[in-house]
């Protein structure tokens, strides 16, 4: 819970579009983390990263499109503390990972949908990967 603050402080402090997509990015990861954890559920966690991270940072990339490309600097002394107090503040159970609901779909049944899923996706990528050089041009024509 505590780095959910952090990040929501985090998130108000930043000023480039790029961070702020960024800080989007992590506090959405880590709020569906937290609601998997407390309801052992993957169905809500899921919508909630499908809805913010595929509505909300289309609107991110639009506006960072937008704005005038200028450096992101940092401040090592800031970045040496988050880091510090994420590392203090991470108190995460590593047998919660080993959790039989959460390996399921590496076992016998589950095992051949998820490897058909993961080739089709391979299958996919590698087809549009191999269109694109063929046509030597991007998707999205200007």
């Amino acid at each position: 819970m505590n780095i959910i603050l952090f990040f929501s402080i985090l998130l108000i402090t930043m000023s480039h579009p790029m961070t702020l997509l960024i800080s989007v990015i992590l506090l959405t990861l880590f709020v569906s983390m937290l609601f998997y954890f407390n309801s052992c559920n993957a169905f809500f966690p899921l919508i909630l990263i499908l809805l913010i991270l595929g509505g909300m940072l289309v609107i991110f990339m639009y506006m960072v499109s937008l704005c005038p490309n200028k450096k992101i600097n940092f401040n090592l002394k800031f970045l040496f503390l988050t880091s510090i107090i994420m590392f203090l503040s991470f108190n995460l159970k590593i047998t919660s990972f080993m959790n039989e609901e959460l390996m399921k779909i590496f076992f016998f049944p589950q095992i051949s949908m998820t490897l058909l899923i993961m080739n089709y996706l391979m299958l996919t990528l590698m087809v549009v990967m191999k269109l694109l050089n063929w046509i030597s041009s991007p998707l999205k024509s200007v």
